[in-house]
C-alpha cells in the first residue's frame, strides 16, 4: 500500500512541476513585453516634437505631438466630445480605430469612459487638434491587457478632436 501512496506522491509532484514551468515562461514574456513597451515609452522623451503632459492624480504621464493644431473650444473633464482615432501598439499592430472613412466619429466622455490616458490627453486638446499620443500601461489597460491588447502595453493612438458635444 505504501508503493501506491509514493507513486501518487511522485506523479502529484511531476504534475505540479509541470504545470509551474509553463506559468514561468509566461512571465518571462511579459517582463520581456513590459520592458520592451517602457523603453518605448520612455524613448519619446528624448524625441523632438514630443510633449510631457502628467496626470491630475499623479498616476503617470503622457507622450504627445501636435500632427495638425486646432483653434477650438477646449472641452472640460465633464465634457461630451466626439473623435477620430486610431489605437496601435508600439510594433505597429492596429487593436481599434474609428476614421473619417468609417463614417461618424466616437462619442465619449472625456473622464469615465475611456482609460485614463485618453482624458489626460483630451482635456489639453482644441477642437481641431489632431495628436499621436503615447500612453504607458499605467494609464491604459495595465497588467491585465484587454481584448487584443497584452498586458503592460504601452498604446499609440492618433487622435482628432472634431467636435464638443456638450460641455
Amino acid at each position: 500500500m505504501k508503493k501506491y501512496w509514493h507513486i501518487l506522491f511522485v506523479m502529484f509532484c511531476f504534475v505540479l512541476s509541470a504545470s509551474s514551468c509553463s506559468d514561468d515562461n509566461e512571465e518571462v514574456i511579459d517582463e520581456a513585453w513590459k520592458l520592451k513597451n517602457e523603453e518605448a515609452f520612455n524613448a519619446k522623451a528624448f524625441e523632438a516634437g514630443y510633449n510631457r503632459i502628467e496626470s491630475q492624480g499623479k498616476e503617470g504621464s503622457i507622450y504627445y505631438k501636435v500632427l495638425k493644431a486646432g483653434t477650438g473650444k477646449q472641452p472640460l473633464y465633464t465634457s461630451t466630445v466626439k473623435v477620430y482615432y486610431k489605437g496601435t501598439l508600439i510594433d505597429g499592430t492596429k487593436f481599434d480605430q474609428k476614421l473619417f472613412e468609417d463614417g461618424s466619429p466616437f462619442t465619449t466622455l472625456v473622464a469615465g469612459q475611456t482609460i485614463l490616458g485618453w482624458t489626460v490627453a483630451l482635456q489639453h486638446m482644441h477642437v481641431g487638434d489632431k495628436w499621436e499620443v503615447w500612453i504607458p500601461q499605467e494609464l491604459g489597460y495595465g497588467k491585465t491587457g484587454q481584448g487584443e491588447i497584452p498586458a503592460y502595453s504601452t498604446l499609440v493612438f492618433e487622435m482628432e478632436l472634431v467636435e464638443i458635444s456638450a460641455m
